[in-house]
């Protein structure tokens, strides 16, 4: 016994050799469990493939998978599914394993994939996720689909062409029956052995039988007419295709008369099948019995006409015959209407010999160009009197397939004698015009020209072809106006005689002339109105005598200015104008400092050529409908008119216009000997509603003209003090105005805009002037100032500079990020070339976030030019600044340009807020903006809100932004407060 079993650890040799078997068998069982799978795996007829879940690489593939992917198992298992193409990217790989994931029994997954052979194929990929020793694989299967998909497309492919050739068939069958409906036709078909025939719809329709009803013998028998059922069933009989007409009774009474053609149609299997084609004929029916009584009715009227009328038949180009000659032959030719039907050269032979063979040239061209024949030939009738004739007729070609001429023969001599009188005397008459300056006219009924003749170049465009056809006023004439032109129309209308009617216009090079034309009615021997006829002349070169006349007595010879004549006539109708509409003018009286020593020194004619100057530009400072006079010497005078309501706006107008005189004459004026320097004093008056004298205007004026001189010269006075005194103020307030923007006086008070939760969600900045001496400066006084003075340019710069400042400040501070700036942008700004760039330029000089700018506009602004708003606003949008319509209400309001412009708010106006609760018209005017502004989309913002009740009211409405005193007064940047 060994030293273990004496321990007792020995393991008795049966039990060892019992672990031994057990242990064999279980390696046999694990072997043929491996091989099983093993083949399973390799042998498997599905591609499978085992992975790595974490990197895609291939840990193993089968045969069937080398197969179908056309990669060894070396390339596969050396690569990775992403790399062999299965994904196009990795995220597309992890979403299907995270999907299967979730969802084991997910379907598959169709992928595109290529081949090692370069084939594209669809496969259909499915897996599952297992853990072997303790690392996650995924057991991949995939099945080529490509044939099957191809099949299902070829499925749906042949079903939709199926689909195609029944939605054909049908088509054709209802383009058949549409057919048949709009031809009134119809069709029957009897096969062989069938005695009832059957029925297409069209024959139904025009037998006006239901379609549904069985069409038998007896429907046949009931329906054709007792007189043509012979006739019908010999063609039924004969199935040659005979035409066939016959009448159809239906079942109302109506008679319709049809036409068919019946055949048979043998098969190739020896059988046959009967059908007929019919066709309504009706109307045609009845119009060749309507056509026969005419042609009787005809043949009545014919026999008392003088012309003769008549049908011929040709046969050939040299033969034919008179199928129909009236009574009048025997007139005409001395041949009775027998004699020409039993044989034609009884009249040919009449015809003149040296006009017969031009007359029969011409009516065998007719009948084989199918022309209308027109001839005019002479006759030697029997007794040798010569005769003129003129012949007409239209030629047709009958279904005989020969011509037939319809027309008539008219004796013409005693026409061509009348004629040839009328020419003698209309070329006497031409001869006389064409002599004379004159030229003579004529108009229709609706008085337009048929005709000129005579000395047409003295009327120019009033003259020649280019007027035939048209009224005399629709070749116009520049000095007539519609009341005029309505003036002489009546005058016409009532067929009475005109004289000297003066046209004004210009020629084909531009230049005016005059003409004066005098006419009366035409009437024929009944008194029936045929028009009008007349003469006219040039009068061009008396209106040239007189304006040279005119001119002299009312115009200045140096200058070509009014004269002090032609001033009092303008000034007396200013005053009455001012008087009677309560408007205001305003007279500028100028003298020239200093023109004596110009006189003295320099000569006359340097001082008229200084006045001629002067008289150019102060043309140029004025509006066409002002005036500019000379009064004598170194004297001017400037009426302005229609200048604005209050006297103060007008005053305004008027020193504005004094202040561009002042500036146009200032400049150097290029003169013989050298360049001279001249200065103007002005005095100005103004023309009011009171009744003035013109002498005591002009006395006013040259008073306020000296005052001007005795300030320094070189400048403008007004006589009304108090004018005066204003003009004096605007002019410090513009000064210090100009002062305060460069030293810094102007600031932004800041109002807040806040939500229906009271949250302050923006600001609208106000400028604000603070004088160092005057205090603060009310906006309503300072800023018309600057619109008017250009000053709101530099202004406007200042205030958006600004204003993106403080939104660059406010981006920096969580708290106040959020908040929106609102700006008023002014119409003389915003109307600038340079607008966009400047706001482009203040974000970018900033750094402020456009899409917190809100640039408010009022309608005015838009109405003006709304493409050019349009263009401006959608290119800053296209930076993200957003646009307010402020006021609205106020002004134009359009739902028009509503659309059009790319608005992002509304701002209802405090006017229409404030009583809001008292008046009806206020609330129902909020109500339509906040329903106007939810339909297009826009913020709406009620300005003005100062009391609760009208805040609650506007919040019932569905207003959601508010500003006004309940919230906040506008404040610096520095009291404003956030919440």
């Amino acid at each position: 016994m060994s030293e273990n079993a004496a321990s007792g650890d020995a393991v008795p040799l049966t039990e060892l050799d019992g672990l031994r078997t057990a242990n064999a068998s279980l390696e046999r069982v694990n072997r043929r469990q491996f091989d099983m799978l093993q083949a399973l795996f390799l042998h498997s007829p599905a591609a499978i493939s085992l992975q790595s879940v974490e990197d895609g690489r291939f840990v193993d593939v089968n045969i069937q998978w080398q197969r179908l992917t056309g990669y060894s198992w070396e390339q596969a298992t050396s690569s990775t599914s992403l790399g062999l193409g299965f994904w196009p990217d990795i995220e597309s790989r992890n979403r299907a394993l995270a999907e299967l994931e979730q969802d084991p029994s997910l379907s598959g997954v169709e992928i595109n994939f290529i081949n090692a052979r370069g084939e594209n194929m669809l496969l259909e990929w499915r897996g599952s996720v297992m853990q072997i020793a303790g690392e996650s694989f995924l057991l991949a299967y995939l099945i080529d689909i490509t044939a099957q998909r191809v099949a299902q497309e070829a499925v749906v492919e042949g079903e939709h062409a199926l689909q195609e050739a029944n939605d054909d068939l049908r088509g054709q069958v209802e383009l058949y029956e549409e057919t048949e409906k709009l031809a009134q036709a119809g069709h029957w078909i009897v096969p062989q052995g069938h005695s009832n025939p059957r029925w297409s719809r069209g024959l139904f329709q025009m037998a006006r039988i239901p379609w549904t009803e069985k069409i038998g013998p007896d429907v046949w028998e009931a329906g054709l007419h007792k007189e043509d059922r012979a006739n019908y069933l010999a063609a039924r009989e004969a199935m040659d295709g005979r035409l066939a007409e016959f009448r159809w009774t239906c079942r109302d009474g109506d008679v319709r008369w049809w036409r068919s053609r019946m055949h048979r149609y043998h098969r190739q299997d020896g059988s046959y099948v009967d059908f007929g084609v019919v066709q309504d004929f009706t109307e045609e029916a009845l119009a060749e019995q309507v056509l026969q009584q005419r042609l009787d009715v005809i043949q009545r009227l014919t026999s008392r006409l003088p012309e003769m009328v008549f049908q011929f038949e040709m046969f050939t180009r040299d033969s034919g015959r008179f199928v129909f000659v009236s009574d009048a032959c025997s007139d005409i030719f001395g041949v009775t209407p027998e004699e020409a039907r039993a044989n034609p050269a009884n009249v040919f032979r009449l015809v003149h010999s040296d006009d017969i063979i031009q007359t029969l040239k011409s009516m065998n061209a007719a009948a084989s160009d199918g022309m209308t024949w027109a001839q005019e030939f002479r006759i030697r009738r029997k007794d040798g009197t010569v005769r003129s004739l003129f012949g007409k007729a239209i030629v047709f070609l009958e279904p005989t397939g020969r011509f037939n001429a319809y027309g008539s023969l008219t004796d013409v001599t005693e026409h061509k004698a009348s004629l040839a009188v009328l020419q003698e005397s209309e070329a006497r008459f031409r001869a006389l015009t064409e002599l004379s300056s004159d030229w003579y006219w004529e108009q229709d009924t609706d008085h337009r020209f048929i005709r000129f003749d005579g000395a047409l170049q003295a009327g120019k465009t009033k003259t020649g072809e280019r007027n035939i056809g048209l009224t005399r006023w629709d070749a116009g004439a520049i000095n007539m106006t519609d009341a005029d032109w309505q003036a002489h129309r009546a005058l016409l209308d009532a067929r009475l005689p005109f004289y000297e009617l003066e046209l004004c216009d210009h020629d084909a090079d531009g230049v005016v002339f005059w003409i004066s034309v005098s006419g009366a009615p035409i009437f024929d021997s009944h008194g029936v109105f045929k028009g009008y006829r007349g003469i006219g002349r040039s009068i061009t070169e008396r209106k040239a005598d007189e304006a040279k006349i005119e001119r002299l007595a009312f115009y200045d010879v140096l200058t070509d200015l009014p004269n002090r004549r032609l001033l009092q006539d303008h000034l007396q109708y200013a005053v009455a104008a001012c008087a009677r509409g309560r408007l205001h003018g305003a007279l500028l009286f100028i003298d020239l400092d200093n023109f004596k020593d110009l006189n003295d020194t320099r000569g006359h004619d340097v001082g008229d050529r200084l006045l001629t100057l002067v008289a150019r530009r102060l043309q140029a400072c004025v509006r066409e409908s002002d005036t500019v006079a000379r009064l004598g010497g170194d004297e001017f005078i400037v009426l302005l008119q229609d200048l604005d309501g209050t006297a103060a706006q007008a005053g305004l107008q008027a020193e504005a216009v004094g202040q561009k005189i002042l500036l146009q004459l200032n400049a150097p004026y290029d003169l013989p000997g050298g360049p001279h320097h001249s200065t103007p004093s002005l005095g100005i008056v103004l023309i009011h509603g009171q009744r003035q004298s013109v002498d005591e205007l002009l006395k006013q004026a040259d008073l306020a003209m000296y005052e001007a001189k005795a300030a320094g010269r070189n400048t403008l006075r007004f006589f009304d003090p108090a004018m005066q005194l204003m003009v004096a103020q605007r002019a410090e307030l513009e000064s210090d105005l100009r002062l305060g923007l460069k030293r810094g006086e102007l600031m932004l008070y800041y109002q807040p805009v806040v939500d229906a939760n009271r949250a302050v969600v923006g600001a609208e900045a106000l400028l604000r002037w603070l004088h160092p001496g005057r205090g603060l400066v009310s906006p309503l006084e300072f800023v018309p100032l600057a619109e008017q003075t250009g000053l709101i340019i530099p202004v406007g710069v200042w205030v958006l500079q600004t204003a993106c400042a403080q939104l660059a400040q406010w981006a920096s501070d969580p708290l106040t990020a959020h908040l929106t700036v609102a700006v008023n942008v002014s119409a003389r700004q915003f109307r600038q070339d340079e607008f966009v760039s400047q706001v482009q330029g203040a974000l970018q000089q900033t750094g402020a976030d456009p899409k917190l700018l809100k640039l408010e506009l009022t309608e005015s602004l838009l109405l003006t030019d709304t493409q050019d708003a349009i263009m401006k606003m959608a290119a800053l949008r296209s930076l993200g600044v957003r646009f307010a319509l402020d006021d609205f209400g106020t002004g134009y309001s359009s739902l028009s340009y509503l659309k059009m412009l790319p608005l992002q708010q509304l701002k209802i106006d405090q006017s229409f807020v404030r009583d809001v609760l008292t008046d009806h018209n206020d609330a129902a005017i909020a109500r339509t903006v906040l329903a106007l502004g939810r339909s297009l989309g826009f913020d709406v913002v009620a300005e003005g809100v100062e009391t609760e009740g009208q805040r609650q009211f506007l919040l019932d409405q569905g207003c959601t932004l508010f500003q006004g005193y309940l919230f906040g007064r506008p404040v610096p940047v520095a009291e404003f407060r956030f919440n």
